[in-house]
């Protein structure tokens, strides 16, 4: 049973996935994302259903538009195929005693990371309705699940915006823009205090080394422009289920 409900939640993540996929490219070109068929964004054929199947419809296309023959930029199956993947893990924390609305407040709220994190490798930018949106559904779901003002998560979302707002207003936003800023209210309502601290420390590390490894590998340069927001997402997912682990270790340690 828990395989046959991993695979229904994996299908359920790369429809989503593709929907981002989707979400992302209308937003960025001011295109309408309901209604409107999708498209291929080379010579703008419409496709057809079998050509939107998640996973299935690039592998048997060949990574290539059916009409213009045009390559299919290869993070759209993997998006698709990530999300599918992180909508298991969510799952599987959640599993056996599973509650309803906390799977499904985790899966929202990773579905729009994993959209931020894509718009933001793709175009270089957090986009404020993503963030406000995120950070309106935790206040909605810590409102009537919890209690909304647990200094844990007050702490954690003070944090957050300091922390960011206070290398923006000291660079004039030369190192980070507004939508770090924002980013990090949200980051820290959603993990409290302690694991906003394990998210920082980790989006900080993983930044450094792949900016360190694209240098060394000369695919970029130092004073080049790196999207740190997928790094901040990265490190929100890790601290949304390791973060406690983390902060148990290290209360260990120094205890």
């Amino acid at each position: 049973m828990n395989i046959i409900f991993s695979f229904i939640i994996f299908i359920l993540g790369a429809i989503i996935g593709s929907f981002l996929n989707c979400l992302a490219w209308r937003l960025k070109n001011h295109k309408k994302f309901v209604w409107e068929r999708s498209q291929c964004p080379q010579c703008g054929h419409k496709l057809v259903w079998y050509d939107n199947i998640p996973l299935i419809s690039y592998i048997l296309m060949n990574g290539q538009c059916r009409a213009c023959k045009g390559k299919i930029p290869a993070y759209y199956f993997w998006t698709e195929f990530f999300t599918g993947a992180l909508f298991v893990l969510v799952f599987w924390f959640n599993w056996p005693i599973i509650s309803l609305s906390k799977l499904v407040f985790e899966l929202i709220v990773v579905s729009i990371l994993v959209f931020v994190f894509l718009f933001d490798a793709l175009y270089k930018e957090i986009l404020p309705g993503a963030v406000w949106l995120s950070l309106a559904i935790v206040v909605g779901y810590y409102f009537f699940n919890r209690n909304i003002f647990d200094s844990a998560y007050v702490y954690g979302a003070l944090l957050g915006f300091l922390f960011f707002a206070f290398q923006y207003f000291i660079s004039r936003g030369r190192w980070i823009g507004g939508g770090d800023v924002r980013y990090g209210l949200f980051m820290g309502a959603l993990l409290g205090w302690e694991k906003t601290v394990v998210a920082l420390l980790f989006a900080y590390w993983l930044g450094a080394l792949v900016g360190l490894l694209l240098i060394a590998f000369k695919r970029s340069k130092l004073n080049s422009e790196i999207p740190f927001g997928t790094f901040l997402t990265a490190g929100t997912l890790f601290a949304m289920y390791f973060g406690e682990y983390v902060v148990r270790w290290y209360t260990n340690i120094i205890g």
